[in-house]
């Protein structure tokens, strides 16, 4: 390893190179490209600075094209915004209906990936059923042909006007590395990708023996790096296609993030950088998407029982409840053999703090034994007793055990049929 002096200027690695432009300097086409690269070096460290993952937008779900069906399927992406580990940003201006077959007459040379981005998996199109990962990479085209001088003759054919940095969307089949036993256990499948994806297994492994192997890679994720994923891709959602049934589900929080900072590298990493805590609120964000999708497609929710069809609980979830009035979900069903609290009345006032604080704390493992609090929010239990012509839907707040209990009674600011006044939790 080279020494290096103080204030030496190190001239190697990481270094950008711009050119020096004045009066009188013959430019080359080759000088201002090297110019568009350093620009374009310059915005990826702030791409990187920022972290990989969805500004906004790109929401997908099930296209309700008619020329959408069960053999050949399509997705309605959203217009969106996203930063690769790379650096690179990814724009959709518009939303898309988004074809998952690839058609025999499509154009698939219009436009290509980057070369940094290569290689990617083979394979790139769905050719059949199964579970599958949807990312969104760049890919550039060129557009138009441009005048040239009499300069270079032997070049002129190589005279594009312009280079579109533009995107494309591809599959990678997760089948493997999920087994055939998990595949054929359709119930629990969604929520086992998603944790699977978390790494609740290698997190938890970490934590019973912190001074064991470094945590730097862990996840269903990290297992697909840097061959079927590559740091070019920003992973949208996981969907499941059969062919008698079509996709039966799209879930964009098992692997959708907010943007990321890749982690500081050592140890303990995990427990401060970035992406625990955002990995915590994907866990949060992707229970409420299932359950609300569970809650439409199942005519009598309030026959669910978690155990069913769920592995793991986040921290903090919310579910509608069932009512004379309205569709939801039975509480003493839903939590079923779990070790649950009945319902006690907490302040609305702190159930943002709840859902923000429950992002630090690991999820709840169904038939653990662990003790599951149960929360009914004032405001909203007073304004459904309160009558009325329109009424909101009642809903029940659940919460890990290993989490502060929020529903201790506190006399100056609770209402007198709507207090916990003798707590045994206190």
């Amino acid at each position: 390893m080279e020494v290096r002096g103080l204030q030496q200027p190190i001239l190697d690695g990481g270094i950008i190179r711009s050119i020096n432009f004045f009066n009188g300097r013959l430019l080359t086409a080759r000088d201002l490209t090297r110019e568009q690269v350093a620009n374009r070096d310059v915005d990826k460290r702030l791409g990187k600075a920022i972290g990989d993952g969805v500004v906004f937008g790109f929401e997908v779900s099930k296209s309700r094209s008619p020329q959408s069906t069960n053999v050949s399927p399509m997705l309605t992406v959203a217009a969106g915004l996203a930063t690769n580990r790379r650096g690179q940003t990814l724009q959709l201006t518009g939303d898309i209906d988004l074809g998952l077959v690839r058609q025999s007459n499509g154009s698939a040379g219009a436009a290509h990936a980057f070369n940094e981005c290569l290689p990617l998996q083979t394979g790139t199109y769905v050719a059949g059923a199964g579970v599958y990962l949807l990312t969104v990479s760049p890919a550039e085209t060129t557009e138009g042909l441009a005048a040239t001088s009499g300069l270079e003759t032997g070049t002129a054919s190589c005279n594009t006007d312009t280079i579109v940095s533009a995107l494309q969307f591809r599959m990678v089949q997760l089948n493997p590395p999920l087994t055939d036993a998990e595949l054929d256990d359709v119930n629990h499948l969604r929520n086992l990708i998603a944790y699977k994806c978390f790494g609740v297994t290698e997190t938890a492994a970490f934590t019973t023996a912190p001074f064991g192997p470094e945590l730097e890679r862990y996840g269903l994720l990290d297992s697909l790096r840097p061959n079927r994923l590559t740091d070019c891709d920003v992973p949208l959602a996981i969907l499941y296609w059969t062919l008698s049934g079509g996709i039966n589900f799209v879930d964009l929080w098992s692997v959708r993030r907010t943007p990321t900072r890749l982690n500081s590298g050592g140890n303990w990493s995990h427990f401060v950088d970035d992406r625990t805590k955002h990995e915590g609120e994907a866990m949060f964000l992707q229970f409420q998407e299932q359950i609300d999708s569970l809650s439409n497609s199942t005519a009598g929710p309030n026959s669910v029982a978690a155990i069913d069809h769920f592995r793991y609980l986040p921290a903090v979830g919310i579910i509608p409840q069932e009512t004379p009035q309205r569709q939801g979900f039975d509480h003493a069903r839903f939590f079923q053999d779990q070790t649950y609290r009945a319902p006690v009345f907490m302040e609305g006032a702190r159930l943002e703090h709840l859902i923000r604080e429950s992002v630090d704390y690991a999820p709840i493992e169904l038939g653990s034994g662990e003790l599951i609090y149960l929360y009914e929010v004032r405001q909203n239990a007073q304004t459904i007793d309160a009558g009325g012509s329109s009424q909101p839907q009642s809903y029940l707040v659940f919460s890990s055990g290993h989490m502060p209990f929020y529903g201790e009674a506190r006399f100056d600011v609770n209402r007198y049929d709507y207090s916990n006044y003798s707590s045994m939790y206190d």
